[in-house]
Formats: structure tokens, C-alpha cells, sequence
């Protein structure tokens, strides 16, 4: 679809809300030509949101769509919300676009899978833009017809190609876009914080040692562990000094002779 249009390259479409109605849908209506025919005209509630994708003429995340819309009762003012196997339902309150004054008026809507009004809501969301200050009072011909087009925004708040059955449950999930996923090795995750870690990274856990007391160093003193062949003069060897040193005398002679 994209080469049938001969977008440049890197182009993207992401209008902005005034960009939408000032240059495609009040130009549309006026039947002005649009210089890139980029949103395609459908019947958009004939079909269910998630065959819609398919069917535009480009979009990748989101999707455009011109609609006519029509009246659910011939003498009434409201739309036919029906829409394939479920309905759109209006959520949130109508938001004016355009300053000074309003050109057009955006609804949000979501859809909902099966018959109202028990119908499953699902993740199908439609922005409609509709012109405001138009009459649309039915007249007197009872003509079913209630806008000629309107320009809705179609995207799934999941980034899901999500479709239901008949009762509202899912039966296919297919992703538009997957994200690349990180493996466990890639990551090392610090427990004590919510940082990530590279794991280059090594954390060593130092103290600070203080500088030893007099004290303790006594302490190692007493501790000595004399070796094997250590003469006791206490003990019956040559104890020719014995008579003149005491035990502590013969322990602080033997740490300066060490």
C-alpha cells in the first residue's frame, strides 16, 4: 500500500488532531482534493475493528478512515453505532477542535464484541471527528443518512491485532510490533536498589581498618606461641639466670631477643 501512495522514505503519518480536521476532513467534505489520498473512504461500521488494518491504505500502529454515518432511528438524530459482530460505545465527553471556534468535534469510542448490551468491551478504541455547526435534523424526506464523512483514527490500546467470536472471547492475539527482549545474562540486577548493573561492574565491600591500639599489641605479646625448642629456665635447663629473672622478665627478654 505504501508504494501504491510513493510516500518518501522515512515518512510518517502522525497528524495532529487540528491537522486532521484544517486539511483532510473539512477538505473533504468541501469535496476540495487532498494532496496525499492517504486515508481511504469505507463503510467503517460494516466491518469489525480488527479486518480494518488490512483494508487502509497505510498505517502501521494506527489507521485512517473516512465513514459516512447514519441514523439509527429515520426521525432521530443519533447514530447507528452497530458495527460488524459487536457496536462502538461513546465513552468520555466530546472534545472541541479548533480556536476561536470549533471546526469539528472529536468523540472517543470503544468497541464492544456481541450483542448490546451485554456485549464484551475490548481494546479496540475509535477517535471520530464529525464538523460542527451542521445541521442534521432528518427533514422530511426520512433520509437515513446522517454525515456524508466523518474521519476516524482506528488503533488497538494494546498494540494487538486482538479478534472475538461471536460471544466476545478472544480467539487470535497477533502483535504488531514485537520489542527485542533482553536475556538474563545481559542484566545483573543490584537486590539492595533498583539500579541495573553492567556486569563489567564489580562492587568489593572494603572496611576501614583503624590504626591498632597499644593495647592490642600487648595482647599479641602474651599471646606468643614459643617455639619447640624454646628453653624454659623455669623448667630444670640451664637456669644459671634463673635466680635473677622473674617469669615476666624472662618473657620481655625473650621479645627483644626476637
Amino acid at each position: 500500500m505504501k508504494s501504491e501512495l510513493e510516500l518518501p522514505p522515512g515518512f510518517r503519518f502522525h497528524p495532529t488532531d487540528e491537522e486532521l480536521v484544517n486539511h483532510y476532513l473539512c477538505r473533504k467534505c468541501a469535496s476540495q482534493s487532498i494532496a496525499v489520498p492517504i486515508i481511504k473512504e469505507i463503510d467503517l461500521y460494516k466491518f469489525d475493528p480488527w479486518h480494518l488494518p488490512e483494508m487502509a491504505l497505510y498505517g502501521e500502529k494506527e489507521w485512517y478512515f473516512f465513514s459516512p454515518r447514519d441514523r439509527k432511528y429515520p426521525n432521530g438524530s443519533r447514530p447507528n453505532r452497530a458495527a460488524g459482530s459487536g457496536y462502538w460505545k461513546a465513552t468520555g465527553a466530546d472534545k472541541p477542535i479548533g480556536k476561536p471556534k470549533a471546526l469539528a468535534i472529536k468523540k472517543a469510542l470503544v468497541f464492544y464484541a456481541g450483542k448490546a448490551p451485554k456485549g464484551v468491551k475490548t481494546n479496540w478504541i475509535m477517535h471520530e471527528y464529525r464538523l460542527a455547526n451542521v445541521d442534521r435534523s432528518a427533514g422530511k424526506k426520512n433520509n437515513l443518512r446522517l454525515d456524508d464523512w466523518v474521519l476516524c483514527r482506528i488503533y488497538n490500546k494494546k498494540g494487538k491485532i486482538e479478534k472475538y467470536d461471536n460471544l466476545g472471547l478472544a480467539s487470535e492475539e497477533e502483535e504488531i510490533e514485537r520489542k527485542p527482549e533482553m536475556k538474563e545474562e545481559q542484566l545483573h540486577m543490584d537486590t539492595s536498589s533498583d539500579s541495573v548493573v553492567s556486569p563489567d561492574v564489580t562492587w568489593e565491600s572494603r572496611e576501614v581498618q583503624s590504626e591498632p591500639k597499644w593495647n592490642d599489641l600487648l595482647d599479641q605479646v602474651f599471646d606468643f606461641q614459643f617455639p619447640p625448642n624454646f628453653i624454659d629456665f623455669s623448667s630444670g635447663g640451664d637456669d644459671s639466670f634463673a635466680p635473677h629473672l622473674s617469669p615476666w622478665q624472662q618473657q620481655e627478654d625473650m621479645f627483644i631477643t626476637f
